[in-house]
C-alpha cells in the first residue's frame, strides 16, 4: 500500500471518530499532526501557492 493510501485511511478513521464523538477537535487536530509528521507530509498554508 502506498503511503498516501495509508495516510487517506487514517484521516478516514479520525474522522469517523469525530463524526461519532469518540474524540474532539483538538484531539483530531493533535493525531492529524502527527500522522503528518509520520508520513512526512508538509502542510500548506495557502493552497493557492502550489
Amino acid at each position: 500500500m502506498t503511503k498516501e493510501m495509508e495516510f487517506a485511511k487514517c484521516i478516514a478513521v479520525l474522522r469517523k471518530l469525530i463524526r461519532l464523538g469518540l474524540i474532539s477537535e483538538s484531539e483530531y487536530t493533535v493525531a492529524r499532526k502527527r500522522l503528518m509528521d509520520r508520513f512526512l507530509i508538509l502542510e500548506e498554508s495557502n493552497p493557492k501557492v502550489a
